[in-house]
């Protein structure tokens, strides 16, 4: 078929959280491609305002019942009575999927997950559906070496960015920090932290760590919102990027910080082992594979990775000691990611799958 593709687009938009956000990226992406696309609304207790002019009129269109349906969502949001082509498209950052998913996904016509990983972790845990492996992307106006941005500090500045909890190991990132330098090294760890918890105090959950007062200096920007045109201003107001997370379904934020350029210290298991790698930045190894955090229902049972303590101390160094090789890296980082991981990648794939399924 060569025609004008036409899908309905079963998602969350107008929210800020990750599915929604880069549901929208995708979306615009497809409809610059000539794309004619209806939405379904997830169903969800939070009410969305969708900002975007071209998805704001695309959000009144009824579904289109013969076309395929790409739902972007968790496997138990799918809206699994479409009339046509079903597609589930999802991921999880543990080693498995709840058989709650893998019923939810076993009802769908296939499925579509952003890592050859978390295929594998899928048809483990009994997906029998087709599965395609769709990454993700990221916008190269927004993220890209050249971006205009104002030095965080003259210190050299580690950023981090993520919402705090144990899946992102803030507590081993800043006791790794505090052991690979002192307060007499002129450096900075800059931590961008959300915190959605209201039973979590942040400033206690770090006085707990006991860090040592004379050790090296910590900044925060906590629950700052921070404008989407404005993320990649905060990537080049570093010189190095360091997520040691236990577990990701993709990984945006090491990629964003990879496609603006900088040095990238992060665990080599999970979502981002499908863009991240020795050659394109600083992989540390999973010490081990332990149970998550049980608070999430979807992980209760599965595992996630303990990065290697001692390696990412040492890579915290060998990047502060080695700036020109460090810098060489990222550059190399930017130059792959804007070759493989746009979003304009993504939707290429999309298209090609979409139209592999329509009738000739």
């Amino acid at each position: 078929m060569t025609g004008p593709l036409r899908v309905t687009w079963q998602s969350r938009w107008g929210l800020p959280i990750g599915y929604a956000i880069h549901s929208e990226e995708m979306a615009l992406a497809l409809v610059r491609r000539g794309v004619s696309l209806s939405y379904r609304a997830t169903s969800w207790p939070r009410k969305s305002q969708i900002k975007d002019p071209l998805l704001g009129p695309i959000s009144l269109r009824p579904p289109f019942p013969d076309a395929p349906q790409v739902s972007y969502e968790q496997a138990d949001l799918f809206y699994t009575r479409h009339p046509g082509h079903k597609i589930g498209f999802t991921m999880l950052e543990v080693d498995g999927i709840p058989k709650r998913w893998v019923a939810a996904c076993n009802r769908m016509d296939e499925i579509w997950v952003p890592s050859r990983w978390g295929k594998e972790r899928f048809e483990a845990s009994g997906v029998t559906r087709p599965l395609h492996v769709v990454p993700l992307g990221f916008d190269p106006a927004r993220f890209h070496p050249g971006f205009p941005a104002a030095r965080a500090s003259e210190r050299f500045t580690f950023l981090s960015i993520f919402e705090w909890g144990e899946r992102k190991a803030p507590a081993l990132l800043l006791r790794a920090y505090a052991t690979a330098f002192t307060g007499r090294d002129d450096v900075l760890l800059l931590l961008r932290v959300n915190n959605f918890d209201g039973h979590l105090d942040v400033p206690e959950e770090i006085a707990k760590l006991g860090l040592p007062e004379s050790g090296p200096p910590v900044a925060i920007l906590y629950n700052h919102h921070v404008k989407a045109r404005q993320l990649g201003s905060l990537y080049r107001s570093a010189d190095a990027f360091v997520l040691p997370t236990r577990g990701e379904g993709w990984g945006m934020p090491i990629l964003e910080a990879m496609a603006s350029g900088l040095p990238t210290i992060a665990t080599a298991w999970s979502g981002q082992t499908e863009f991240f790698h020795a050659g394109v930045g600083y992989p540390i190894a999973p010490k081990a594979l332990v149970p998550a955090d049980p608070r999430c229902p979807y992980y209760e049972g599965f595992r996630w990775a303990e990065p290697d303590f001692d390696e990412l101390v040492a890579a915290l160094r060998h990047v502060f000691t080695h700036r020109e090789e460090a810098h060489v890296r990222g550059a190399a980082a930017a130059a792959e990611a804007a070759a493989k991981w746009t979003w304009d990648a993504t939707v290429a794939r999309i298209e090609q799958r979409l139209r592999a399924l329509a009738p000739a």
